[in-house]
């Protein structure tokens, strides 16, 4: 792997979503909350959504990579998977070269900003 590349890394555990309200509507309508376009978008989409805007902003620059800790093989030997599974962190946990960064939501922006920073430092 080239030195210069950033590694973006988003681990999630992925639970299965059970009612959140009493119409037994699964969760799958607001009930008056505000609308969050990304709701039901799986994170694997919008790690791949991520990925498409770093490579727009720094081209060749980042890797990013989705890693569901419940299926993949590596799963079980991950320190990521037993912060999720202790619940001191809520999924998803964003790495950034091995380092521990976000905990609990995607957010582009922000991540870009992080990327920006390392690039710059080298």
């Amino acid at each position: 792997m080239n030195p210069d590349t950033v590694q973006v890394v988003i681990y999630d555990a992925p639970a299965v979503k059970s009612s959140s309200c009493g119409c037994g509507c699964g969760g799958h309508h607001n009930h008056g909350e505000p609308d969050d376009p990304l709701v039901g978008v799986s994170l694997e989409l919008q790690a791949k959504a991520l990925a498409l805007t770093l490579n727009a902003a720094f081209p060749g620059k980042v890797q990013v990579s989705y890693v569901n800790v419940l299926t993949d093989p590596r799963g079980p030997s991950l320190p990521q998977t037993a912060l999720l599974n202790s619940k001191s962190y809520p999924a998803p946990l964003v790495y950034i070269n091995d380092q521990g960064r976000f905990a609990g939501a995607l957010i582009p922006e922000r991540i870009r900003e992080e990327v920006a920073k390392i690039l710059e430092e080298h």
